[in-house]
């Protein structure tokens, strides 16, 4: 468990100092024209490029497949309750990856741009009061069909 962590930390902070680098090396070369003055220059672009460290930004349409939504019928609910669920879903203590539960999050927040007035977090412990209640009336749903097998099972003897 604390390898995977260091692990991860060492892969995050390496992700972090290169895109950083190349931040950097970009504004650098567009104060000087953009041009790739020397062999170097060139062969760092196609690494970075080719190591996908120039990241693009997630389409409203990848986030839209991602959380398996309609375009037409998101709503701020909808979208928050999908995020939960499948964020839950693949926890890496459940066994799930953190990759895909990044991907979902990237998604959520992609998708609720459109929602800058909407308070998330409202939405979400309302979500979650829903399946506490809903998670409440199945116990109540057990505990009734319990009470009912054993009346019948008085009867029967």
């Amino acid at each position: 468990m604390v390898k995977r962590l260091i692990i991860k930390l060492i892969i995050e902070v390496g992700s972090t100092v290169a895109k950083s680098f190349m931040k950097a090396y970009q504004q650098t070369a567009k104060q000087s024209g953009g041009k790739a003055g020397n062999p170097f220059t060139e062969f760092l672009n196609q690494t970075m490029q080719a190591a996908n460290l120039t990241h693009k930004p997630m389409t409203r349409e990848e986030a839209f497949k991602i959380l398996q939504l309609v375009p037409e019928k998101a709503s701020p609910e909808d979208i928050i309750r999908v995020y939960w669920r499948q964020f839950h879903k693949n926890d890496p203590v459940k066994g799930g990856s953190f990759y895909l539960q990044s991907m979902l999050h990237n998604a959520k927040c992609e998708l609720m741009k459109d929602f800058a007035d909407v308070n998330e977090k409202e939405i979400l412990e309302k979500i979650k009061k829903e399946g506490e209640s809903q998670k409440g009336d199945e116990a109540e749903q057990k505990d009734e069909a319990k009470v009912e097998e054993k009346n019948e099972e008085k009867k029967e003897n």
